[in-house]
């Protein structure tokens, strides 16, 4: 009997550390909660962006933006190191916009069938024209395609202006509201 239970004893043993290695190797090899395929650097396009203030609405032909994407433990999944914008006009006079602080960050949060929702933050930009400059900074909420390969913000976040001089059309504080519908050329997926 009592060497039964040192035999029972060792048999245990040897399965519980066979267990634990098991549980230690799959431990080590925490899985990403975001995949990004490919990742990588990439670029991309959007027509007609627009920022919205209360009493003014600026609004560009185009814009481009680069960056790199890759999978993540968090949920930054890729970051906007450039941004630029052509045609931008503020109440008939053209405007300049510049990013003020490098890279935007972009975070998903969550998924639903192709769309994957969440936001791009560390936005930072300073918009000049004619007599009036601001600056802008905040988070931008918005949603990405996987079919589309569509990065979409739908202007709601928290952006506001930080800094204005602008007769009046942009105050320190005004909510502002980006949009844009930036086509991605790797064709990325989320996942």
């Amino acid at each position: 009997m009592n060497t039964l239970a040192r035999r029972a004893a060792v048999v245990l043993a040897a399965g519980g550390a066979a267990l634990g290695m098991t549980v230690s190797s799959a431990s080590a090899g925490v899985q990403a909660p975001w995949t990004v395929t490919p990742s990588g650097a990439y670029s991309a396009t959007a027509s007609s962006p627009t920022l919205s203030v209360p009493l003014a609405t600026l609004i560009c032909t185009s814009s481009t933006a680069t960056g790199n994407l890759a999978s993540s433990t968090t949920n930054t999944v890729g970051t906007i190191g450039t941004i630029n914008f052509t045609g931008c006009n503020l109440a008939g006079l053209s405007f300049t916009v510049t990013m003020n602080v490098t890279p935007w960050n972009i975070n998903a949060t969550s998924k639903s069938g192709s769309i994957v929702t969440g936001n791009v933050s560390n936005v930072s930009a300073k918009i000049a024209g004619v007599g009036c400059t601001a600056t802008f900074a905040g988070t931008v909420n918005g949603t990405y395609n996987n079919t589309t390969w569509v990065l979409g913000l739908n202007g709601t976040g928290t952006l506001k202006a930080t800094a204005a001089n602008c007769l009046g059309l942009i105050n320190v504080n005004d909510a502002a509201a980006f949009t844009g519908n930036y086509l991605v050329n790797t064709h990325p997926v989320i996942s």
